[in-house]
């Protein structure tokens, strides 16, 4: 709805950032919106992890790593 100009929105970051960056949204309030929530990965114990899950891990601890979530 923001987007289409009805008001304003609290999301992620990494909802928003295309639109932020193509002028679609424009960031108010920086520094009162700091609002973290916590973000859990959790997957069933096996001795060996699927490789396709540890590439998804790693992507997310990477993303985490630079604010980008």
């Amino acid at each position: 709805m923001a987007v289409a100009g009805f008001g304003l929105c609290q999301m992620p970051q990494s909802l928003v950032r295309a639109s932020v960056e193509r002028n679609e949204l424009v960031v108010v309030l920086p520094d009162r919106c700091r609002v973290r929530s916590p973000f859990n990965a959790v997957w069933p114990a096996t001795r060996t992890m699927l490789p396709g899950v540890r590439i998804g891990v790693d992507e997310l601890v990477r993303r985490a790593g630079v604010g980008a979530l």
